[in-house]
């Protein structure tokens, strides 16, 4: 296998913590409802993006350009629904729907040997 394939793999190996984070987030969107127009529960859910945004980062920089562009695009329609006042949740949740699916594509497609294959 060649090292930039193997790169590749290893990379791809965040995928797992991605979707877990982006789990978190989306159980936390759904429990706070509109309570995340308050300023306190807006703050929890920008905290709570930073270990997602973390975790996309590390994947997007190990992604050809054509598979990380629709993923950047993602995650710049999740932070300008953040940003937006009020938060746009149906925004959020729309991206984070395309997100989580995108993830499952690519565990579909790139999963063998990161120990996502069923």
């Amino acid at each position: 296998m060649s090292q930039k394939i193997e790169e590749f793999t290893r990379d791809l190996q965040a995928l797992p913590g991605l979707r877990a984070a982006l789990h978190v987030y989306r159980t936390t969107l759904q429990v706070l409802g509109e309570q995340a127009w308050e300023p306190q529960r807006r703050r929890e859910l920008l905290t709570l993006w930073r270990p997602c945004q973390e975790r996309l980062d590390g994947l997007l920089d190990a992604l050809p350009p054509k598979l990380a562009g629709p993923l950047r695009l993602l995650r710049q329609e999740i932070e300008d629904g953040l940003l937006d006042d009020p938060p746009s949740l149906p925004v959020i949740a729309d991206a984070l729907d395309a997100l989580e699916q995108a993830c499952e594509t690519l565990r579909l497609t790139w999963g063998k040997g990161t120990g996502e294959e069923r």
